[in-house]
């Protein structure tokens, strides 16, 4: 069965709303880690070149950068993070797809568990519904903000009346 379009936007409307609100209440991380984060050097270079794609200054540059950092190191999770982010705001969704997957393969710290609530995102606008499903279900059970994991649950519930 085919969501309408208005039903596919109201979805992303509501799914973006939960992770904004969930995102705007996670714990930050305390300055000390922070500052031995940025310390290292990989992590100064994935700053760096995220700040070139953000603020436009020479976005293709920025992600020359990231792809050079995954050669060294293809499993570099925040890279991964910090592409699908990309691909998703250029409206990239097969792409995205690829990055928030991988970040879920190679996420052993659990450190994105967003990622599977926008893999679901992406995959609901490649009409892979039931993949979707499976996917918010498995974020509900790494989300622990009551807020969000309301409102996601209340998203999957919507999506299954739609599906069925």
């Amino acid at each position: 069965m085919k969501f309408g379009i208005r039903t596919t936007q109201i979805i992303l409307v509501l799914g973006a709303l939960i992770l904004i609100t969930g995102l705007v209440l996670a714990p930050r991380i305390p300055a000390e880690k922070q500052l031995q984060a940025e310390i290292n050097p990989v992590n100064l270079k994935l700053q760096q070149a995220a700040a070139m794609v953000q603020n436009g200054e020479n976005p293709m540059q920025g992600i020359a950068m990231m792809r050079e950092i995954l050669e060294e190191d293809s499993t570099n999770v925040d890279v991964h993070w910090q592409l699908a982010q990309f691909s998703l705001t250029s409206r990239q969704i097969e792409n995205a797809a690829f990055r928030f997957s991988k970040v879920i393969e190679f996420d052993s710290e659990q450190k994105y568990p967003q990622a599977y609530f926008w893999l679901a995102q992406t995959e609901l606008e490649l009409d892979h519904k039931e993949e979707a499903i499976v996917l918010l279900e498995k974020y509900l059970t790494l989300e622990t903000d009551t807020v969000v994991i309301n409102g996601v649950a209340q998203m999957l519930e919507k999506l299954k009346q739609d599906i069925h």
